[in-house]
């Protein structure tokens, strides 16, 4: 159970992720200096589909599990949000759905994932750094009785066909890397 609520809450706040990623990066690639799109407009670059490699630790000290899939990013509602489907080849298939937006009045993105894993919605809030190359999105995942477990997301940027994102879970104050996800854009 723990292992399908761990997939399921990276896939969630990799979308998240997603949508700060596009802070600085056009379809094309980064931005030029000083050139930004409207918050809503960033997520453009994600369209399309992506190869996913997926590392997936259930114990810190031993390897992690790796598995593959694809994702794919779509805009939707007159282009003010985007919508992910994810699927991942492993044991037991995955299957997740999110959507992406920005809240103008809040100033911040927002992501909504559901998967096969778990009967609960996901939301959680971010935001990335000046250059768009390093996002951080933060939330919470049902836990068990009801409780939430912090959970911390952290993307990186390489270029406008790769990123990476690291899934961060805190279990008695300690953080924990669960989930790598590493996305290449199929060509």
């Amino acid at each position: 159970m723990r292992q399908r609520r761990l997939l399921s809450l990276a896939l969630v706040l990799t979308a998240g992720a997603f949508a700060c990623a596009g802070a600085a990066i056009t379809k094309t690639g980064p931005a030029p200096a000083g050139g930004h799109a409207a918050p809503a407009q960033r997520l453009d670059w994600l369209a399309g589909r992506w190869n996913v490699r997926q590392s997936f630790w259930t114990d810190p000290a031993r390897a992690p599990a790796v598995d593959t899939g694809t994702a794919v990013f779509t805009r939707v509602l007159e282009g003010r949000h985007l919508r992910q489907e994810v699927w991942i080849d492993s044991a037991k298939p995955f299957h997740g759905l999110g959507y992406l937006g920005y809240d103008a009045a809040a100033h911040r993105y927002d992501s909504l994932w559901m998967d096969v894993n778990f009967g609960g919605v996901v939301i959680a809030h971010g935001d990335c750094d000046p250059a768009g190359r390093a996002c951080t999105f933060l939330g919470a995942v049902p836990g068990a009785h009801g409780s939430g477990v912090p959970v911390r997301e952290v993307l990186q940027v390489a270029d406008a066909d790769h990123f990476s994102y690291a899934y961060y879970e805190r279990h008695a104050g300690r953080e924990v890397l669960t989930v790598k996800l590493d996305y290449a854009r199929v060509k």
